[in-house]
């Protein structure tokens, strides 16, 4: 291969704008994420983060609740010249492209309760909902972290 620009040009006729070519592909990849996207987010909606009102004498409680969603998306494609046949140094009058490419993705939401809302009455209350393991967890980990700071200012002084 000499280096140059045209020996990575297709034969005349073909295109890499065609179908199963770069930007197929690409437009393939945003569809498919487009529609994973708004799968995820689906769960913000009002119905996911506020349940349907329960109605019982003259009380209604309609639970609220926090909704996270993430996720990513990525996209990667690469041709070349086709490698040539041992011992063979000049590219060939039509020189084939040759490439591959991938693409993949994830994500995921998660909600969890964090108020009641309680209409009667005498008025609106609301009501927090305390998530006890998460407050124990960060007890821990406070606890944790002041006990090795501790360690490493005694350490520090000897």
């Amino acid at each position: 291969m000499n280096g140059t620009v045209d020996t990575l040009t297709p034969p005349a006729g073909t295109s890499i704008e065609e179908p199963g070519g770069v930007t197929s592909s690409v437009d393939r990849a945003h569809e498919q994420g487009s529609r994973i996207l708004e799968r995820l987010f689906s769960a913000a909606q009002p119905g996911a983060v506020y349940s349907p009102p329960v109605v019982s004498g003259q009380y209604t409680v309609i639970t609220a609740s926090e909704v996270s969603v993430g996720g990513g998306l990525g996209l990667g494609k690469g041709f070349g010249p086709n490698s040539a046949p041992a011992g063979d140094t000049a590219p060939g009058p039509g020189v084939q492209l040759v490439g591959g490419g991938g693409m993949g993705g994830g994500g995921g939401s998660i909600g969890r309760p964090v108020a009641t809302i309680v209409i009667g009455p005498d008025g609106v209350k609301v009501v927090p909902i305390v998530d006890v393991t998460k407050v124990a967890l960060a007890g821990i980990t406070a606890w944790g972290a002041m006990l090795v700071a501790i360690r490493k200012m005694r350490r520090g002084g000897k």
